[in-house]
């Protein structure tokens, strides 16, 4: 009888033991990830802010990551046609899209009735993000986006402010208009084709008040007084609270809308299926934006590299999907 046992126990041993050498080269794969070339898809043309920043980028990460990163371009529709690309692609975390990741993805999502949602995405980091810039133009004497705004308010005359029309300084002009109890007719709106057009119309006192990327504005800075960012935190270039400083008194909450985010996001399915791996490739990110010398380079060509994280980017584009969604007429 204990023989039989015994026979059985050793049974239930090699079988245990086969089952483990099964397994073995499973989890094996899956600590070994990545293990091939990886693909960044930019869903927008070659030569622009989100294609260099993902050349740079991807080149700096495959010394994390221990295999190469190519970067194709798939353009068209706005972002569209790349964005469908990247989803057709597979999800084992061998392609990530690294493009302009808001607003293109919610505007396809809003205005071309596209078939993927914000959850089909799994959002790493917005490194680089444009924030809107409220500049007056400088021979105005009014201090302080207060100031201006009671000018505006009094009806003492029609004042005029720039913006290029559909853009995120557009929508946050309309924002903040509210915030003052005004609606948009209490300004002249003009549009201009063009940021650099919009520019040249308050630096010359065209227009008395502009509403744009505040990066691009530093060329004119001589010409304009800047009053108030559109971001969550002040800008080292700018002199200038945030709105929500500046309403703060007037409980008038105000979540302004941001401008172009690049950056990277992964298949969802893959950080569902892959958690591991996900975070892998989220911690070798974050790990070349601490390199201080890689930051640096970076700086120097006027990118942007900043560390937001999966959850903090995720909550800044969904928020803004919704101001997205209020506006999208």
């Amino acid at each position: 009888m204990t023989s039989r046992k015994t026979a059985r126990g050793l049974a239930a041993a090699l079988s245990a033991l086969t089952l483990g050498l099964a397994s073995g080269p499973v989890a094996a794969q899956d600590d070994n990830w990545p293990d091939r070339q990886i693909t960044f898809v930019v869903a927008l043309g070659p030569g622009g802010s989100a294609d260099r920043v993902a050349r740079l980028v991807g080149q700096r990460m495959q010394a994390e990551l221990g295999v190469p990163i190519q970067v194709i371009n798939q353009e068209g529709g706005g972002g569209h046609v790349g964005n469908t690309y990247f989803l057709n692609m597979p999800k084992d975390g061998s392609y990530f899209l690294a493009s302009s990741i808001h607003p293109y993805i919610s505007s396809a999502i809003l205005e071309l009735g596209a078939d993927y949602t914000l959850d089909d995405f799994a959002f790493v980091n917005g490194q680089w993000t444009d924030v809107d810039l409220f500049a007056m133009n400088a021979d105005l004497p009014y201090e302080t986006l207060d100031e201006f705004m009671e000018a505006v308010a009094s009806g003492e005359r029609r004042f005029r402010v720039s913006v290029v029309p559909g853009s995120t300084g557009h929508i946050n002009t309309v924002l903040m208009l509210e915030a003052y109890g005004l609606d948009e007719n209490a300004v002249s709106i003009v549009t201009y084709q063009s940021g650099s057009a919009a520019r040249t119309a308050v630096a010359g006192g065209q227009v008395d008040l502009s509403v744009l990327g505040a990066d691009g504005s530093l060329s004119i800075a001589e010409f304009i007084r800047p009053l108030a960012v559109a971001s969550d935190e002040r800008l080292d270039d700018w002199d200038a609270p945030t709105l929500s400083e500046i309403l703060a008194d007037r409980d008038a909450e105000v979540r302004p809308l941001v401008g172009s985010m690049r950056g990277l996001a992964a298949h969802a399915e893959f950080r569902d299926n892959h958690p591991e791996r996900f975070e892998r490739f989220v911690a070798a990110y974050e790990t070349a934006l601490q390199d201080e010398e890689f930051v640096a380079s970076l700086q120097a060509q006027g990118i942007g590299t900043e560390w937001l994280g999966p959850e903090r980017t995720t909550e800044i584009i969904e928020a803004n999907f919704e101001i997205l969604q209020r506006f999208q007429d």
